[in-house]
């Protein structure tokens, strides 16, 4: 028992931990300063409060359509986990490969980080627990995935926006704003796209 507490506590959050020492790519890419940039601990923790909150709102306003709340906040928790294995890279990563091959490259890294990391759960009904997890954030295939998928895109917005009232020049974010955009036309979940319009007359506000 001590074995797989230690395990746990010094292997798997050991790993996890350096989420916080890593940087997101995308945002150096553009110009944003090291002092500025967000790690990917808070991305993640930004997109689970947000998924916290919107899926709270989602249940109150849309009781016929609950999401389990519970499932959504342990996709959001985990959903960049990963890259404490592999590292945060950029988009333009996909623009290099193609869409296809960028899907293909990230879905073997996404699986090999998962089992990196769940091998050093030896509790064997936890270890089952957090496999389904990861493949439902992987495969995307419930609902709460794919809202959680938006969310973390909606996040994006939210952090530009920030850099932009730090007086970051707007333009910086165009491609952000597109490529999130872009994916957040198929999503079907209100309380998400209320908020859209909201961000962006923030953003045509701070540009003003």
């Amino acid at each position: 028992m001590l074995d797989e507490l230690y395990q746990l506590i010094y292997g798997f959050i050991e790993s996890a931990i350096q989420l916080k020492r890593l940087p997101r790519q995308g945002w150096i890419r553009v110009g944003i300063s090291l002092s500025d940039v967000e790690s990917i601990a808070d991305h993640a923790y930004n997109t689970t409060m947000l998924s916290l909150l919107l899926c709270d709102l989602h249940n109150a306003l849309y009781p016929e359509e609950t999401l389990n709340t519970e499932v959504v906040m342990r996709i959001a928790i985990i959903h960049d986990l990963p890259e404490c294995q592999y590292q945060d890279f950029d988009k333009q990563i996909e623009i290099l490969l193609g869409q296809d091959k960028y899907q293909q490259f990230k879905s073997q890294l996404l699986t090999t980080a998962s089992t990196e990391l769940l091998s050093l759960i030896l509790n064997e009904e936890v270890k089952k627990l957090w496999k389904e997890s990861f493949a439902e954030l992987q495969n995307k295939e419930s609902k709460e995935a794919m809202f959680v998928s938006y969310i973390d895109k909606v996040e994006l917005l939210v952090q530009a926006i920030s850099y932009e009232s730090l007086g970051y020049q707007s333009s910086l974010f165009d491609s952000f704003w597109e490529t999130s955009s872009k994916y957040l036309e198929k999503c079907t979940f209100e309380v998400i796209n209320d908020l859209l319009p909201i961000l962006e007359e923030e953003r045509t506000r701070l540009s003003e």
